[in-house]
């Protein structure tokens, strides 16, 4: 036989065994992965995993993987330790922040940083255009803590230079009990009142501190009211629901369109931070497989693509690493709001340990 005969014959064999594998695996029931994921990112989730299954994504050379998502919030998980167990984790779990992942190894559950962050969003004031002038004497005070503490205390608008017919002063937040986003909140709010980034226990159990915070608590008509997606309420009800929110900047970039068809709205950064950062984490005990690790990287991989990132920002959350641009419309056309395209995220509020922050939200419970 002639060589390049022999050279034919061996490249038929290999690609009938190469289409052989492939259809054996393809006739093999997938890996199903379950991750949990905050809501906040499920929206760009969503579409980004329905691609990741799409694309038959093989691990170890012979398993697909399916991923399937489950919505969780952050403190649903961290706060109770018996949230998870080795019988009922998820494979993976994409929570609000890093924070959360750090609370739950904390509280006995052995995950496994994959992806210090698939996407971020920082926490922003907005408020309706009338309010917020009296509540900045027409921008010569900071829209920021310590004008929205002091419209708290006051508690009418009219003791502050508003209207009679605006009534008391209401502020939206998410529930601070259950939603990392408004954890966060009440969270940068301490850091504001003691005027330092490092949070200690004791500084979030001094009376001081505690007295400044209940009005500002007491100024959310209704936290049940607000929902998951208090800019979304705040653009179906208006000033009826809330006049100032602090919120995810994801949560204003969904809702600008109907927000603003209400009344103008205008934004802030915050001078006392926390970036809700979605890390992708991975449970790993002696139970986790090699396929189970695989999937989770070849997931982390995928959501960092620079395709999937534009995806994020599509949606209104920041990418991974860099910043928006002009041709990213949702954040381009909030520029004249106050959003800004690589903001000056303020001071990054740092965190005592877990037990102290448990006693901080039994104490929000409790008001």
């Amino acid at each position: 036989m002639r060589r390049g005969t022999i050279f034919i014959a061996l490249f038929i064999l290999v690609a009938a065994g190469i289409i052989a594998a492939s259809r054996f695996i393809s006739s093999q029931p997938p890996l199903e992965v379950t991750v949990a994921v905050d809501p906040l990112a499920e929206p760009w989730l969503q579409a980004a995993v329905s691609a990741f299954n799409a694309s038959d994504t093989v691990v170890n050379g012979s398993r697909r993987v399916r991923v399937v998502l489950t919505p969780t919030d952050d403190l649903r998980v961290w706060l109770d330790s018996r949230a998870w167990t080795a019988a009922t984790h998820p494979a993976a779990w994409i929570p609000a922040s890093s924070v959360s992942v750090r609370y739950a190894v904390d509280a006995g559950m052995p995950f496994e940083i994959v992806a210090d962050s698939l996407a971020r969003t920082p926490l922003v004031w907005g408020g309706f255009a009338s309010r917020v002038a009296v509540l900045t004497q027409d921008g010569t005070q900071p829209f920021d803590w310590p004008t929205v503490a002091a419209a708290a205390q006051a508690e009418a608008w009219q003791k502050i230079g508003g209207e009679p017919a605006w009534q008391f002063f209401k502020l939206a937040f998410a529930q601070p009990t259950s939603k990392m986003s408004g954890l966060a909140v009440m969270l940068t709010g301490a850091a504001a009142f003691h005027d330092s980034a490092d949070l200690s226990g004791e500084a979030l159990r001094t009376r001081p501190f505690r007295d400044w915070m209940a009005p500002v608590l007491q100024s959310v008509p209704n936290f049940s009211n607000l929902g998951s997606d208090p800019a979304a309420v705040m653009a179906r009800q208006g000033t009826a629901i809330a006049d100032v929110a602090l919120l995810p900047e994801v949560d204003w970039l969904r809702n600008l369109g109907p927000l603003r068809r209400v009344e103008d709205v205008v934004l802030a950064y915050p001078a006392y931070q926390l970036v809700l950062d979605f890390p992708l984490a991975r449970w790993d005990d002696m139970q986790t497989t090699a396929d189970e690790r695989a999937a989770v990287a070849a997931l982390a991989t995928w959501l960092l693509d620079p395709a999937r990132q534009a995806m994020a920002l599509d949606v209104g959350l920041r990418a991974a690493a860099g910043e928006p641009t002009a041709q990213n419309r949702l954040f381009a056309d909030a520029v004249p709001l106050g959003i800004q395209l690589s903001p000056n995220y303020g001071q990054t509020v740092t965190l005592p340990p877990r037990a102290d922050v448990q006693g901080y939200v039994n104490w929000i419970a409790s008001n």
